[in-house]
């Protein structure tokens, strides 16, 4: 493979590692397909039955970053022949603790409508229904599914229902979003987890994937010199001291450039991806997190 040709940068250096830390979107094969199914799934035809997708992930594997990207491609529209706007995809985070009230507040607090105090989760559902047959909502995503199993059985049971509940009366898809859990929340209810087809979000590997996965990274970093990433000498340490996880990749990638940038380097080198460098400035792999005591 050829070496990556960058631009040399003329912002400050603050602005520059500030820009380093922004949210950034990266194409890969895996991620696209998934977006490419959610595409599908958004000009599905009304159905007494409409299909779910399940997005199984690891933690800091990339569902969140898939999730918002779809969201942001498909925004609210502002139509000024109707009172309301249109909200083609509602996101929305599973709360921490669920139960059936607290999913219907979270879901309408997405949407900026506010109740009284103690409001009846049957009214909220109810409110819920009607505002988003009025925005015209085609499909409903939710993150961190597997916070339902945070809640007692039967709340849990609740939760699922009313989620079952608006599929079927809206006749829109159903996204759910989240670790290996979210398999064993959807379980406890046969009939829904038969709707869900479950895809994942595989740890990345030390191939020719992940190399191209770098290819488009490193111009993203905004280092003056090319650092190579997509070469394997660089790929197997980075595969390795991410544990395979992308968004570890990415947090990593952005601890080494902001350390080449304030040291002048301006590249990352091989040197800079071994353990005890890593562990210099302040890297320490995800597995290992969880060892340190507190």
């Amino acid at each position: 493979m050829n070496s990556v040709a960058i631009s040399p940068h003329t912002d400050s250096l603050e602005a520059r590692v500030l820009r380093l830390k922004t949210d950034i979107w990266i194409r890969y094969t895996r991620a696209s397909e998934i977006r490419d199914r959610l595409e599908a799934l958004l000009v599905h035809p009304k159905t007494h039955r409409m299909p779910n997708l399940a997005i199984i992930s690891e933690t800091n594997n990339g569902k969140s970053m898939l999730l918002n990207n779809f969201y942001e491609l498909h925004p609210p529209i502002q139509d000024p022949a109707s009172e309301y706007t249109i909200l083609p995809v509602l996101l929305v985070q599973m709360p921490p603790e669920p139960d059936e009230g607290r999913l219907y507040s979270a879901m309408l607090e997405r949407l900026f409508i506010e109740g009284p105090p103690k409001e009846p989760a049957a009214s909220k559902l109810k409110r819920l229904k009607e505002m988003l047959t009025k925005l015209q909502t085609r499909m409903i995503l939710f993150d961190e599914f597997s916070n339902l199993l945070a809640g007692s059985y039967l709340k849990q049971r609740k939760a699922l229902n009313g989620i079952k509940y608006l599929g079927n009366e809206l006749r829109i898809p159903i996204v759910a979003a989240g670790t290996i859990e979210t398999r064993t929340a959807l379980a406890s209810d046969p009939q829904l987890a038969n709707r869900f087809t479950p895809v994942t979000l595989p740890r990345w590997q030390d191939d020719e994937e992940f190399a191209r996965l770098m290819l488009s990274l490193e111009p993203k970093l905004g280092l003056q010199q090319a650092s190579n990433l997509h070469e394997e000498h660089m790929t197997a340490p980075l595969v390795a001291a991410s544990e395979g996880l992308i968004g570890e990749v990415v947090t990593l990638l952005r601890l080494l450039a902001e350390h080449a940038m304030r040291s002048g380097i301006e590249k990352i080198t091989e040197p800079m991806l071994s353990r005890d460098f890593l562990r210099k400035i302040g890297w320490t792999r995800p597995s290992e997190r969880m060892l340190i005591p507190v």
